[in-house]
């Protein structure tokens, strides 16, 4: 099991996260920019500026500065899952709207394999699968997380306004809730509510899945 995670305060009104990298991630040389990383830039720039705010703006918001953001905007660096969740809600968007893309919304009863959303985080060795086509109209969003060994959320965040339950479908991984560490394992699960400062981590040798369902959908 982790350590307990350490308090930190970034510089942002009424907002404590833990464990929390401010301006965590991977630098990249000019030249060496992935496909997945200038897309993402380019969606938070196009939202950003549709919604006529500066990246100050959304740098205060988010406890990072704007030059980090401008280079997240660029492709520079690899985000985290918790510096993405927060620069999500500046925008005023869930974390999933930076990577969803339009699409048939005729019949939208049933998902085949292959057809929801599968978004990789640029950072981690995380995955996750939207399980329904889109979120319009929906009262929760369910998910498949996937997380390879040594990788998590890489801080805490929170959301208000929903709940959240998982269910622990193989492997093991630490879930954080304030300042509580839970280790999960097969067949394990659990349920909080999203305005509780939380991440997790996959700390063992195996990756690990988890169904995971927030509702409403604020993720």
């Amino acid at each position: 099991m982790i350590k307990g995670p350490q308090w930190y305060k970034y510089n942002s009104p009424d907002k404590v996260f833990l464990n929390c990298r401010v301006e965590g991630g991977q630098q990249r040389m000019k030249g060496e920019i992935p496909e997945e990383l200038e897309r993402l830039g380019n969606t938070i720039r196009s939202i950003r500026q549709s919604r006529k705010l500066t990246l100050r703006d959304v740098g205060e918001n988010a406890g990072c500065t704007k030059a980090y953001l401008s280079q997240i905007e660029r492709g520079v660096v690899s985000p985290s899952i918790s510096v993405l969740k927060r620069i999500a809600t500046a925008l005023g968007i869930r974390l999933v709207d930076l990577f969803l893309v339009p699409g048939d919304k005729e019949d939208n009863v049933v998902t085949r394999r292959g057809e929801g959303v599968t978004i990789r985080y640029p950072k981690e060795g995380a995955f996750l699968s939207l399980l329904v086509k889109d979120l319009e109209g929906r009262n929760m969003e369910p998910l498949l997380k996937r997380l390879e060994p040594k990788t998590g959320s890489d801080g805490l965040y929170a959301h208000a306004g929903s709940q959240e339950f998982g269910h622990v479908l193989s492997g093991s991984f630490d879930l954080m809730v304030d300042d509580k560490v839970y280790t999960l394992h097969a067949g394990d699960c659990f349920y909080f509510d999203s305005s509780r400062q939380h991440g997790f981590m996959n700390n063992s040798e195996e990756p690990a899945e988890i169904l995971w369902v927030i509702s409403p959908p604020t993720y």
